[in-house]
């Protein structure tokens, strides 16, 4: 059973969840990294070009598909097997899909098609993960939103206007508010009945905003950041052993600093 950090980031083979690893790798290097793709060949690809930019690392690779009940399962019992606990949940894989037409049935399919992996597969995941997670000492959960999913942000002319994209990000970050509030409730129960809580790990719930990146995902947008500089908001998190940012709060990394979002 592994000693060190076990931090698993699904969808890590390209793009922000790629340079979550480069980052979070080079900085932690007694820590294990499971990293998830849809293709196991391109997850392996992905992990054997980090070694060789010198992530030291440790780099487990093992496919997931996040709509795939099965698949979720599977990855639970080879991290329980393998590793007995989990201290770090990513849930990095998400998508965006565009309407070709006008029509209800379209937009209907693609808000459904973006429900389903960036909020709903969020809930299942984690859902599956915290037995594991409740196992560590500092556990958290981290999932990536996007500024269109703060509803505050979202009333001013600085985000653009995608209605299905952005409420399946408001979504998400509804799931780790309340995914937060339950788990603060547990404590509270355990502490109010006198149940020692020391071995069962506390769990942050974050969601974080990288920005806009210039990956695959956004079409390589010339005026998106270098993936690396979006990926420091979760790094900060993961390294988080202080316990200085609360759960059940959203941030992002700008101009050198933490900062709060609201929700």
């Amino acid at each position: 059973m592994s000693t060190g950090r076990v931090i698993l980031v699904t969808g890590a083979n390209r793009g922000l969840g790629y340079a979550i690893l480069q980052v979070a790798g080079a900085r932690n290097a007694a820590s294990t990294f499971i990293m998830t793709s849809r293709k196991l060949e391109a997850g392996q690809e992905a992990a054997a070009k980090l070694v060789k930019e010198g992530v030291k690392a440790k780099i487990e690779v093992i496919p997931l598909d996040v709509t795939n009940d099965d698949q979720i399962l599977e990855t639970v019992k080879f991290v329980e097997e393998k590793h007995g606990k989990l201290d770090v949940l990513v849930n990095n894989a998400g998508i965006i899909s565009f309407i070709k037409d006008q029509s209800l049935p379209e937009l209907r399919r693609v808000t459904n098609e973006m429900l389903d992996v960036n909020l709903t597969s969020v809930a299942v995941i984690s859902t599956a993960f915290q037995p594991l997670l409740h196992k560590a000492e500092n556990p958290k959960v981290i999932n990536i939103t996007s500024g269109l999913g703060s509803i505050a942000n979202a009333m001013t002319k600085k985000m653009v206007r995608y209605p299905p994209y952005g409420a399946s990000k408001v979504g998400m970050n509804g799931v780790t508010a309340h995914m937060q509030s339950v788990e603060n409730d547990r404590i509270a129960r355990e502490e109010a009945e006198g149940a020692a809580t020391s071995k069962t790990g506390r769990i942050r719930f974050y969601s974080v905003a990288p920005g806009l990146l210039n990956t695959a995902f956004t079409h390589y947008a010339a005026m998106g950041k270098d993936p690396k500089d979006g990926a420091e908001v979760v790094v900060q998190l993961i390294m988080d052993d202080q316990r200085k940012y609360p759960g059940g709060t959203q941030w992002e990394f700008e101009e050198g600093q933490m900062r709060e979002v609201p929700w």
